[in-house]
């Protein structure tokens, strides 16, 4: 083979590659934006369910029931729409938390009833999530984690929870001192536990930092936060008088 021809080879093997890479990042950008158009679909799909399975909720005004049926059938509804939803991909934890908050803020006879059955519902899922938290945790294997641990938990607690908060209800017409008591002592511990246990029952060998670290920011978070939300009220003009 000649020089000539080495050369002429040599350019469409260049050429060919060019293509393939041209044509694998067409490809990965298509699969990208698959993604984003299924990722919204979803989440559109959810949020109409939602607020329709709301909607249905709003039933509950007309019906003549019993106080103790009405969780039940709220209950039933909700696992429903969530059935439903998996069933027509579309985010099952949007819709039933869409669902809920129409049902929330709708008034019927036993609404009384309904939030304080979901509110001891509450409470069994939190305590569910602190047990399997505890079952998946290996105490010796902390130790090397701690002290990143602890520096996460007080940026969460000192810089990253305060400065969310107040981004987030100084729009809404909040007091600085509800805004600041709201960032000490907000919702904490159940949701990082969550995301945290599926990949672990996935492969609890694998990430086991990760896993560790949430361990001991969570109990963090309980120990210092839990511990001084009375100092807290007191602190800023919230406790009862008398």
């Amino acid at each position: 083979m000649t020089g000539v021809q080495l050369i002429a080879v040599g350019h469409a093997a260049i050429a060919r590659a060019q293509e393939l890479i041209l044509l694998g990042g067409v490809l990965g950008l298509a699969s990208i934006l698959a993604g984003l158009i299924s990722r919204r679909v979803e989440m559109a799909g959810g949020a109409v369910l939602g607020l329709g399975g709301g909607w249905l909720a709003q039933a509950l005004r007309h019906l003549r029931l019993e106080a103790s049926l009405a969780p039940v059938l709220v209950l039933a509804g909700g696992l429903a729409i969530f059935g439903l939803s998996q069933l027509l991909g579309t985010s099952g934890f949007l819709v039933t938390y869409l669902a809920a908050v129409v049902t929330g803020a709708a008034q019927y006879r036993a609404r009384q009833q309904v939030e304080h059955f979901f509110e001891g519902m509450a409470w069994l899922a939190q305590i569910v999530l602190f047990v399997m938290l505890g079952l998946l945790v290996t105490p010796h294997e902390l130790p090397p984690y701690l002290v990143g641990a602890v520096i996460g938990a007080a940026v969460l607690i000192l810089l990253a929870r305060p400065v969310a908060v107040f981004a987030c209800l100084l729009p809404f017409g909040f007091t600085l001192r509800e805004t600041a008591f709201a960032s000490w002592v907000g919702l904490r511990g159940a949701v990082p536990i969550y995301l945290r246990i599926i990949p672990a029952l996935a492969d609890p060998r694998r990430d086991q930092r990760l896993f560790a670290s949430i361990f001991i920011l969570v109990i963090a978070s309980l120990v210092v936060q839990g511990w001084t939300v009375g100092s807290a009220t007191r602190l800023l003009g919230f406790a009862r008088r008398g």
